[in-house]
């Protein structure tokens, strides 16, 4: 992967923003799920990696208002900035062996 090498930091930021907004995402729902159900919190880390059938009912059950009306968790974003941030570091690697 060839990319200006001005543009990798961008890249890095730019994921580690996406993964910082999608754990703030999950925060918010989540928090309100715990606060709501009981569910205990260690049960909803994995939630944060992929939406399973315990994680959409928790979802489902929590009647509580959300900041911003969130309801739903989508671990995509998560996954999205995981992805720019590996694309970054292997474009930063490969600028670095060139030189």
């Amino acid at each position: 992967m060839s990319l200006p090498p001005r543009l990798v930091p961008a890249l890095e930021i730019l994921g580690a923003a996406l993964v910082a907004v999608a754990v703030a995402w999950w925060a918010v729902v989540y928090g309100q799920v715990i606060a709501s159900t009981g569910m205990a919190p260690h049960r909803t880390v994995a939630c944060l990696l992929r939406t399973s059938d315990l994680c959409s009912l928790a979802m489902s059950l929590c009647s509580e208002w959300h900041i911003l009306g969130i309801r739903r968790y989508s671990a995509e974003l998560l996954w999205s900035g995981a992805a720019v941030i590996a694309a970054a570091l292997l474009a930063g690697s490969a600028a670095r062996g060139r030189e």
